[in-house]
């Protein structure tokens, strides 16, 4: 398929060959090329002149005297500058005469192309759904980090979608990430702002890199008007054997239905593993996030970020006010009214549930980290198991809990009322992906910790 070198050296061309040629007859051979009536596509161009060559992503705009032919290639899609006596190949569909006797020819053995009319300085419906051009100042970090901020898809997913950048097709994307060092199967969401800088960098270069060598020229496309794309010659990764850099055989596998080729030494795949840590109150969650920290590792702290964004200014705090005046308290939030209500009335933990679950989503989606553990006290009742990878139950025998309840001040009766409104112990194992016993003493559960965080690094 032409991507957009090809598409710009086809312009490029054909400025030089036809700029300021008038056509005086146009021939349409396949009907469904051009979107309207034959008789509005001929009346409309016949006697105008190609005076400015534009592009669009992979689209190329012709602006005549007093209206703009839009024309997408698709995928065969070619124009020839012919001779009137040159035969006809069953493959051209439409034929614009020109006044220094010369035909334009556009020939498309799939017939996918399309030819539309818009008035000049017209927004073309579908450029609407276009991304920015990867050369425009809008292609630019913030814009990309936005972007791919919650794309959990491949990143040579997001490279081929014209809604995120336009003109990238299947070969470039792939060559725009072998020079990110980055493997096309990794989730763009995990992409930090060097890796994006660099995405940014080398789009612009080897996109630059092939218009200046004229396109590349794949299987049956050719750049065509006598131009021969020179690209696939610098080619690093697409439809090559070996790694030029390390000499790794290259891999090739399907992502989003397009042929891709990576090297599997060179290119670093990014993705992330979470791991969520649940249990009863009292089973000791703290301690082993304590631990975890001390070793190193990121954990987040579902209850505490809760806390944080019911802070006055925060995101959470006007929201909850709002739904809930009656924990209001001399025009500010009493957050023990709110914990009492929420904790005997299931309707509005739900309502809180509702607006408090999305913020707090959010913040654990910024965490990049490729091994990220999380602290979420009510996992499975939330349904909250669904967004990590694996799940640990710390669980203690009761009469531990208890004692450990009552040492926090609490009472034997409070202390049997919150667990009760938890899910059962019973329930939980059957959903964990790993249980830890959290009945001994510290150094037990940090020596069970250890055997467990060998299995993952494992």
């Amino acid at each position: 398929m032409p991507e957009l070198p090809e598409v710009q050296t086809v312009l490029d061309t054909l400025a030089l060959r036809i700029k300021d040629r008038a056509i005086t007859d146009i021939r349409i051979l396949y009907k469904p090329i051009v979107s309207c009536s034959e008789k509005r596509f001929k009346q409309s161009l016949i006697g105008q002149h190609f005076r400015t060559f534009k592009r669009r992503g992979k689209y190329l705009l012709f602006e005549m005297d007093d209206l703009t032919l839009v024309s997408h290639l698709r995928m065969e899609g070619k124009y020839y500058i012919l001779d009137e006596k040159t035969p006809i190949s069953k493959h051209d569909h439409v034929i614009f005469v020109l006044d220094d006797g010369k035909q334009l020819r556009y020939n498309d053995v799939r017939k996918f192309g399309r030819m539309e009319l818009i008035e000049k300085d017209e927004e073309y419906e579908n450029f609407k759904d276009l991304g920015p051009e990867p050369f425009s100042d809008k292609f630019n970090l913030e814009y990309c980090r936005d972007y791919l901020k919650n794309k959990k898809t491949p990143i040579k997913t997001v490279l081929l979608d014209q809604s995120f950048v336009a003109g990238i097709g299947n070969i470039y994307a792939d060559e725009i990430l072998f020079a990110m060092k980055i493997d096309p199967r990794s989730r763009a969401d995990l992409l930090d702002d060097k890796e994006i800088r660099t995405m940014i960098h080398e789009t612009g270069r080897i996109l630059n890199e092939a218009i200046q060598a004229g396109g590349t020229t794949i299987r049956s496309y050719t750049s065509s008007l006598g131009v021969t794309g020179l690209f696939q010659l610098d080619l690093m990764v697409h439809t090559i054997d070996n790694c030029p850099i390390c000499h790794t055989k290259i891999q090739k596998t399907v992502i989003g239905g397009r042929g891709t080729y990576y090297c599997p030494n060179c290119q670093k795949l990014k993705k992330q593993t979470r791991i969520a840590i649940t249990g009863s109150i009292g089973s000791g969650k703290s301690e082993v996030s304590r631990y975890l920290r001390e070793k190193g590792y990121t954990v987040f702290d579902c209850d505490e970020e809760n806390r944080n964004l019911l802070e006055k200014g925060n995101a959470g705090y006007e929201a909850v006010k709002k739904t809930f005046p009656e924990c209001i308290n001399n025009g500010e939030l009493d957050k023990k009214a709110l914990s009492s209500l929420v904790f005997n009335d299931a309707s509005r933990k739900k309502e809180l549930e509702d607006i408090m679950h999305p913020l707090i989503l959010e913040r654990l989606n910024e965490h990049k980290e490729e091994l990220l553990f999380a602290e979420v006290p009510l996992l499975f009742e939330a349904r909250w198991d669904r967004y990590f990878d694996q799940n640990l139950l710390i669980v203690t025998n009761q009469k531990i809990l208890l004692e450990r309840l009552k040492n926090r001040s609490m009472s034997k009766s409070e202390a049997l009322r919150r667990l009760k409104k938890q899910m059962s112990v019973s329930e939980k194992k059957k959903r964990a992906d790993k249980i830890i016993y959290n009945n001994g003493s510290l150094q037990e559960l940090h020596s069970s910790l250890e055997e467990w965080l060998q299995e993952i690094r494992c």
